[in-house]
């Protein structure tokens, strides 16, 4: 059911002319959420739509899967009526008559080469792994706790962003927020997660979460084939050079070693595999429970009842790859702290139930390691004098 809002400010129209005028003037600086509320201002003229834009960019992560999602599901969503709903898919199908070579991602399209591929079930194209960012966003991804406002930790990463260009640390600021803070506010869990933190360990695996989710090629190449590879522990530079040029058959020589280079920087700095001479090696391993915490909220974000398997085939596993056993065990320890209602592993039925939705239980947790820090489950010893589960066959 959608709400009435009131109509448009003075204040609000006044924003939403200097968001034109900026785009027109350099579209490439442009935020992911500050693109989606000037699209929103189209169809919906007479509202400040900043709120709207970013519970969308909460829910579907990108522009990209906001276009591609059901006519049927926008049109349930709060703000968001039927001529909206139409305006968005008509954009969505302007895009899909592109020739493959001409669809462009709306996450820096200036900045990235795209090539085309097969569409994944997002519809989102996928491009070239040509921007890592991994040792910035390690560096000073943990200082925006001491902001109160995106757009001053944004000037703050223009300012000091290790690139001699000033057109560079603009537009590698762009990108380090468009992959981390897709909402558009500094209001987002993320900010309440390193504010609570110290430790590298339990940020490298959530940099390395939100890295994969704004790179789909990144995705495509940890799920078809480094996670079937785990039996052997390892992939040949070759081999990940060829996926990459099976999955974007036009990419570039300069690009490929780019691609190449990022994923070297993405698994070794953040610590999912090591590098050796001519390979990547991996292997399964327990994680990080600060870290869990913060991946499992954002993939279970409202209360309900889920299956063991939609957490083994998420990214905590797959992506991470995380030992289960060590998954289980970390599900006992939020029930402990009341941030799951209920496990059920009868038979062959293996479930658990959320209680809070993410804001909430992420705070829940947080206050738990605070007063309660013995309920963290750093091993994978039997949660509840339950028989260990069988060895895992880790292929898909």
């Amino acid at each position: 059911m959608n709400q009435s809002s009131p109509s448009d400010t003075p204040e609000h129209a006044g924003h939403r002319e200097r968001l034109k005028e900026r785009f027109a003037a350099a579209p490439a600086e442009l935020s992911e959420a500050d693109l989606l509320e000037l699209l929103l201002g189209y169809a919906i003229p007479r509202r400040d739509v900043a709120p709207l834009a970013g519970l969308l960019l909460q829910h579907y992560q990108s522009i990209d899967r906001i276009l591609a999602a059901p006519l049927a599901e926008l049109t349930h969503i709060s703000g968001i009526g039927p001529s909206t709903a139409v305006f968005l898919k008509l954009i969505h199908q302007v895009l899909m008559k592109k020739p493959a070579s001409q669809q462009l991602s709306f996450l820096n399209p200036e900045e990235l080469e795209d090539r085309p591929l097969e569409k994944a079930p997002t519809q989102r194209t996928l491009r070239v792994f040509t921007n890592d960012e991994v040792a910035n966003a390690l560096h000073f991804l943990p200082k925006v706790a001491g902001f109160t406002r995106l757009d001053a930790f944004k000037e703050f990463l223009q300012n000091n962003l290790p690139y001699n260009s000033q057109e560079t640390r603009q537009r590698r600021a762009v990108t380090i927020l468009n992959r981390f803070y897709p909402e558009g506010t500094i209001a987002a869990p993320l900010t309440t997660f390193l504010s609570h933190i110290s430790a590298e360990n339990s940020l490298k695996p959530v940099i390395f979460y939100h890295m994969l989710q704004s790179e789909p090629i990144a995705v495509k190449t940890a799920e078809e084939l480094i996670y079937p590879a785990l039996p052997i522990g390892q992939v040949g530079r070759e081999q990940l050079r060829e996926f990459t040029r099976k999955v974007l058959p036009d990419i570039s020589p300069k690009s490929m070693a780019h691609t190449l280079r990022s994923f070297d920087l993405t698994y070794s700095l953040l610590g999912v595999g090591t590098l050796s001479a001519d390979s990547l090696r991996f292997q399964l391993r327990p994680g990080d429970p600060m870290a869990f915490a913060y991946i499992f909220t954002a993939e279970f974000p409202q209360p309900g009842m889920y299956s063991f398997d939609q957490l083994y085939q998420g990214p905590l596993h797959r992506w991470l790859l995380w030992d289960r056993e060590w998954l289980r065990a970390q599900l006992y320890a939020l029930r402990d702290m009341g941030i799951l209602s209920k496990i059920s592993e009868i038979d062959a039925v293996k479930q658990f139930t959320v209680a809070l939705d993410r804001s909430a239980a992420l705070q829940a947790f947080l206050e738990a390691v605070r007063t309660a820090p013995h309920l963290l489950r750093e091993k994978t010893d039997d949660p509840d004098s339950k028989p260990p589960l069988h060895a895992e066959d880790p292929t898909p």
